[in-house]
């Protein structure tokens, strides 16, 4: 078993809720009186939440899976697991429903007063829920597992991504609610435009349209490895943090996709040398397979040497997202929950594609 510093006194307030007092002991006709009472004050409920957004690539604010998936034990040790009455829940399916306080619900419920000569408990979750998720156990680790699909919509749009704990949440004694930080398991992109050096012969340059085409990783296996520490907390693996990849994606499959990332206002004319943001980021699954090639199409006005205009309209020009394109790709690899700023400069013959403080470097040859 896991023993968290972090543990909120017993019976403390959360989110208003008021201080109610703690049954010890109770019978089947308790239980049918707790399940009657509108407060849901004894009900084992859930709320997941984004802890850090820095390594969340959005918040629950915005549009976040319908559904998670919950395991949750008592008394958990290595052979908890196995042993059907020590489960609380097995993979649980819950649903979102816009209910205040109490917005995420499943059936049938479970009741605090059931466990109350437990001494502790974990639970474990993730999102969306699928049938065939899995927590197994290994040496001192729980890892969790779930297959997951991103949609053509998931990827363009930022919405209903998969998302995993960040840990277990533990708890010393019966009572509250269970709160899941999660954490966001795809890798973001944001593209961003300006002109660069040398272009004073430009008049306008006008990009009406930025596609990303190629085989994009759309299924696979997520995976996240949670160990008990010599203090009795829970940590993530620190083998894998070492790697900065605690999160795994195993059994990645990918589909060929044209995904139009649209801009809002339609297109971007550049003027100066300030970098402008194209859209709204757009997701992958974070694999070195991940290689599309970005499209960019635009219209141009520029002076020749004897200082006449020279209109070019619906270029097309791309380059291919790779390690031989972008030196340091391969090298630091794509981290999930992080936000990728790939900063194109415009500049004469060719478009240089930068990114993370000149990380990854590309070159695109212009007309």
């Amino acid at each position: 078993m896991c023993i968290s510093k972090n543990i909120l006194p017993f019976g403390k307030a959360w989110l208003g809720f008021l201080l109610l007092p703690f049954m010890v002991a109770c019978s089947g006709d308790d239980l049918e009186q707790y399940a009657q009472r509108a407060d849901n004050a004894n009900e084992i409920g859930f709320l997941p939440k984004t802890e850090n957004v820095t390594r969340a690539t959005y918040s629950l604010d915005n549009p976040h899976p319908a559904t998670m998936g919950v395991f949750g034990y008592f008394d958990l040790d290595e052979n908890t697991i196995t042993k059907g009455n020590y489960t609380i829940f097995k993979n649980k399916q819950v649903n979102y429903q816009e209910q205040g306080d109490w917005s995420w619900t499943y059936s049938p419920v479970r009741y605090w007063p059931e466990f109350s000569s437990a001494n502790d408990f974990d639970f474990f979750g993730y999102m969306p829920y699928v049938s065939g998720a899995t927590l197994t156990y290994y040496d001192k680790g729980y890892t969790l597992s779930f297959n997951a699909a991103l949609s053509v919509e998931n990827i363009k749009e930022g919405t209903n991504l998969p998302l995993i704990c960040n840990q277990p949440h533990h708890k010393d004694a019966p009572g509250e609610i269970v709160n899941f930080d999660m954490d966001q398991t795809t890798t973001g992109f944001q593209l961003k435009f300006k002109l660069g050096t040398r272009m004073s012969n430009v008049r306008d340059f006008e990009i009406t349209r930025v596609q990303v085409i190629g085989q994009i990783p759309s299924k696979g296996k997520v995976s996240r490895t949670y160990i008990c520490d010599d203090d009795g907390n829970w940590v993530l693996d620190p083998q894998l943090l070492e790697k900065k990849h605690d999160i795994k994606w195993s059994d990645v499959t990918t589909q060929n996709m044209a995904l139009q990332i649209a801009n809002e206002g339609g297109s971007l004319t550049l003027s100066d040398d300030e970098f402008h943001e194209w859209g709204k980021p757009f997701f992958a699954i974070p694999v070195e397979s991940f290689s599309p090639s970005i499209t960019v199409t635009y219209n141009v006005r520029v002076a020749d040497s004897e200082k006449k205009t020279i209109t070019r309209e619906g270029v097309t020009k791309s380059i291919v997202f790779n390690k031989d394109n972008f030196a340091n790709l391969k090298k630091q690899g794509l981290m999930p929950g992080k936000i990728n700023s790939l900063e194109i400069a415009i500049v004469p013959d060719h478009l240089y594609i930068l990114a993370d403080d000149d990380q990854y470097i590309g070159y695109l040859v212009m007309e």
